[in-house]
């Protein structure tokens, strides 16, 4: 991304709603992965950790590693007292095989000109049975300035997203798509960016809001975070899934 979106970034994500929503839905599936692979403290890896908010939160499942391809963004990560910062990129993971218990990449592959390498080198340094928690902006239809502003090569469905996971080593655990109580409206928005400000510079949708307005909707996004540990939901502007790595002598279609 921009050097300037970092800077953006920093500022907003503690208190917004879609960074807040999307730390506490990922807290509650990480938490369910700690339950389900040691009571032991894990070994984490935040693979594209940006400016490092989450890196404080996973701090209580064990020992955390950050890992970003941008120097800004580690240097912001460090001033949050984040130490264990690596430069480098998802696709080339200086790491060991089999290191790491849970690796997320949030919001992270749709940066790659070559997801693949990706998934496959997350898949490498986990341990056999660790989980990967990945999310993804979805759908292609709702792709506008914001994605040419945060350097987004792709957006996602469920089953393109779970076709790439199956392929390369994963098995699903949970796969839902997120921001639904919230999708018609977003898409709306989208779609009418499209029409009529096509010629517009590229620019991000991050913004600060009224303390209403962003209190409001982090109710409706942690209410929703409630419903999709149940349930997987239907349509969203992101996509979620939390998969395990699996040995190649494991039966890998069993696949929803």
């Amino acid at each position: 991304m921009d050097p300037s979106e970092y800077d953006k970034m920093y500022s907003l994500e503690g208190a917004n709603w879609w960074y807040a929503g999307r730390r506490d839905m990922v807290m509650k599936l990480a938490a369910r992965s700690h339950n389900g692979l040691s009571e032991k403290p894990l070994r984490i890896l935040d693979a594209g950790c940006g400016t490092g908010i989450n890196l404080k939160y996973l701090q209580i499942l064990g020992d955390v590693y950050g890992l970003d391809i941008s120097k800004n963004a580690l240097i912001f990560s460090r001033t949050r007292g984040s130490h264990s910062l690596i430069c480098g990129s998802v696709d080339k993971l200086p790491f060991k095989n089999e290191l790491f218990d849970l690796v997320l990449a949030l919001d992270v592959i749709e940066h790659m000109d070559d997801e693949i390498s990706a998934v496959r080198e997350i898949n490498r340094v986990l341990k056999p049975g660790g989980r990967l928690i990945i999310t993804v902006p979805a759908f292609q239809f709702l792709w506008t300035r914001h994605d040419l502003a945060v350097h987004h090569k792709r957006r996602y469905t469920r089953s393109g997203l779970l076709n790439i996971l199956r392929l390369n080593g994963f098995e699903n655990e949970k796969a839902t798509y997120w921001n639904f109580f919230l999708f018609l409206p977003v898409a709306m928005v989208r779609l009418s960016k499209r029409i009529h400000r096509s010629g517009d510079a590229a620019r991000t949708d991050l913004a600060e809001l009224p303390t209403l307005l962003n209190g409001l909707l982090q109710v409706i996004i942690r209410i929703e975070n409630v419903i999709l540990m149940r349930f997987d939901l239907p349509v969203g502007t992101s996509m979620m899934c939390m998969c395990r790595k699996v040995s190649e002598s494991q039966d890998k279609t069993k696949w929803a």
